[in-house]
């Protein structure tokens, strides 16, 4: 078996079976098994799979493990020589990611990863810089962005981190590299490029091929969790591979980040109800921020 293909789904019934059929359409150039790791879905989407495409292999978990945890189940469940990570709302538009493939055979142990669109074809960002202190001081206030512009790549491009929504690397990496750290349940991606690259391990960015992503179908399905563990987890990141000062700062950055964020949707949530749908989430993730300073609770989830 060539390729791999690990899919995490969480309640996104219609669009895993979208993507599962782009792969069956478009990509002919190798031989490859698909399997979906299911983190306790309730719409149906394992019967879905199991009705349409029986050949896929499933993994159903109990409840939801997060993205990392879900993804590694993938991947010791494989055979393939490669790995693709791609996720359940994302999907092929054509057999560019063939291209995407003979690249990472060609050269050897890397990671790379194809330019992700947004379904009215327009770019979707997917390689940043590292979260340095002062890019995570910049983000914390909106000031900017630590997105490549990946619009000026033609060519495959070294990167520091692409996004884990599709990710192509061959198996033997994992040895080096270790299995994507279950601890976070966002930053997966960047820790795993980070570990990569300090191994010796370039990530890149491959704009030849191109995969539709649509993005936070399955985040939409639990707010609290997705805002929450969005904003923690830059903290987890930052304790994990800095130390001392660095990681005070950018705790009281993300502290900052989660009040003022908070008083001004209660300031604006009168005029929007867009704003109102967000008062809730940032609530628990002040609650849940708090509790992981000072009681060092790591879970993911309640």
């Amino acid at each position: 078996m060539e390729l791999s293909i690990v899919i995490v789904n969480y309640n996104v019934r219609q669009l895993v079976k979208d993507c599962i059929e782009s792969i069956y359409k478009f990509l002919s150039c190798v031989s490859f098994e698909i399997i979906v790791v299911d983190n306790n879905s309730l719409d149906g989407s394992i019967e879905e799979i199991k009705k349409y495409n029986p050949e896929v292999k499933i993994i159903q978990n109990k409840h939801n493990v997060g993205f990392s945890e879900a993804t590694n189940q993938g991947i010791l469940a494989s055979v393939g020589e490669y790995i693709l990570i791609l996720n359940p709302d994302a999907y092929l538009v054509d057999n560019s990611i063939c291209g995407l493939y003979s690249f990472v055979k060609d050269s050897k142990e890397i990671i790379a990863a194809p330019r992700l669109l947004n379904t009215d074809n327009s770019l979707q960002h997917s390689a940043w810089r590292d979260k340095r202190l002062r890019v995570m001081f910049q983000e914390t206030f909106r000031i900017f962005r630590s997105a490549y512009h990946q619009e000026e790549f033609k060519t495959p491009q070294k990167v520091d981190n692409v996004s884990g929504a599709a990710m192509l690397f061959p198996r033997a990496i994992i040895e080096k590299v270790g299995l994507f750290d279950k601890a976070f349940f966002w930053m997966e991606d960047f820790d795993f490029c980070y570990r990569a690259r300090k191994v010796g391990i370039p990530v890149y960015y491959f704009p030849g091929a191109s995969i539709v992503h649509i993005g936070g179908q399955s985040s939409e399905k639990n707010r609290n969790t997705a805002y929450a563990n969005s904003l923690i987890s830059k903290v987890k990141f930052y304790k994990k591979h800095h130390s001392g000062f660095k990681v005070f700062l950018i705790s009281v950055f993300t502290l900052f980040h989660i009040i003022a964020y908070l008083c001004f949707l209660v300031l604006i949530s009168p005029f929007s109800r867009h704003y109102q749908k967000k008062i809730t989430p940032y609530v628990y993730t002040f609650r849940k921020y708090m509790a992981y300073l000072f009681n060092n609770d790591i879970s993911l989830t309640e």
